[in-house]
């Protein structure tokens, strides 16, 4: 075997077994072997394809070039009884021949320098016919990843918002409604009835006069009170004003309540004073009898308001009597405020 043609054979050989895959021992130098590289993405709209390259080791390990070389020579009869001893030869000669100090050169496959085996051209287009320019990717029209996790956080916290306010909204009604079943469950232990309470009247006015009378009385001294509380806000003729019209509506609102013994509708338009809403009409007759209670002239009427009920001591056309009324007993009954009815 020339060496020529035996340099030619021997790396002929060594690309076969490369171009297959396999791995490559080279005795006495190291082993050779392919290595797979996945594709890599360079930016958003360019891919590197997948490749194979030839890398080198150190360690000694895999198919023995030296015997492929007797596999070869016993294929083409020669000393097919014990081809080993001729294959070392012939793998010595080509060592002999490619390696010069740290530089290895297989020809057309690569060459080894100093640990590092950079391939041949050639070989590299037979390891990868497609080549290594990088691929177009055309990106999906989609939503990115991080704008929907926002989309679905705001959805989130805005649904949490407004169950918040609803829960509060709710609870805060349901807290008011047993805060006046409390109250009204819970009544003064000398409670009058209805002729109690006008004996009451009679008595507290000093005559024995007739109950409208008595009424009328005890709604000037209501007024009396509401004047002085705002006497100090407003001026004399302004306090005279207001005592009159307070009284006029203070007992015209008395009197109805008075003669009123069930359940009324209310007025559209007109103004109440409200002291409780009750889910039941008993607790309202029982917060309107505790009213009566502490004091004779707040003879509450009980309206209809939606499912529940409301108790109201007073009521006029003008808003502004209302929140004088209120005013004046802020101090007994606090709590109260004004409702006009739709």
């Amino acid at each position: 075997m020339n060496d020529n043609p035996m340099t030619e054979q021997v790396a002929k050989l060594v690309g076969n077994l490369l171009a297959g895959g396999g791995r490559i021992l080279l005795p006495g130098v190291g082993s050779l072997y392919v290595e797979r590289r996945p594709a890599r993405r360079l930016d958003r709209r360019h891919l590197l394809p997948p490749c194979r390259t030839v890398q080198f080791s150190s360690q000694e390990c895999g198919t023995s070039l030296v015997e492929e070389i007797a596999r070869v020579l016993r294929v083409n009869g020669v000393k097919p009884e014990d081809p080993m001893p001729e294959a070392r030869k012939v793998y010595d000669r080509w060592l002999a021949q490619v390696r010069e100090g740290d530089t290895l050169v297989i020809a057309g496959v690569g060459v080894l320098r100093f640990k590092d085996f950079k391939l041949d051209e050639a070989f590299d287009r037979r390891l990868n016919p497609k080549g290594h320019e990088p691929v177009l990717v055309r990106a999906p029209r989609r939503f990115d990843a991080v704008l929907w996790i926002g989309i679905v956080a705001i959805v989130c916290v805005l649904g949490g918002v407004m169950w918040w306010w609803y829960s509060e909204r709710t609870r805060q009604a349901e807290s008011q409604i047993a805060a006046n079943e409390r109250i009204a469950s819970h009544p003064a232990r000398t409670q009058l009835s209805g002729g109690d309470a006008t004996d009451s009247l009679r008595q507290a006015s000093g005559a024995s006069g007739t109950l409208p009378e008595t009424t009328s009385e005890a709604a000037t001294d209501a007024t009396s009170g509401t004047v002085a509380g705002t006497a100090s806000q407003t001026s004399s003729g302004t306090v005279a004003e207001t005592a009159s019209r307070t009284a006029s509506e203070t007992t015209v609102g008395t009197a109805r309540t008075t003669a009123q013994t069930g359940v009324t509708a209310l007025v559209s338009g007109r103004n109440y004073v409200v002291m409780g809403v009750f889910s039941t009409e008993s607790n309202a007759r029982r917060a309107a009898h505790e009213a009566l209670t502490k004091e004779a002239t707040m003879n509450c009427g009980i309206y209809r308001f939606g499912t529940k009920y409301m108790v109201s001591p007073f009521e006029s056309d003008d808003p502004e009597t209302c929140r004088l009324f209120i005013r004046a007993h802020a101090e007994q009954f606090p709590g109260m405020w004004t409702y006009t009815a739709r």
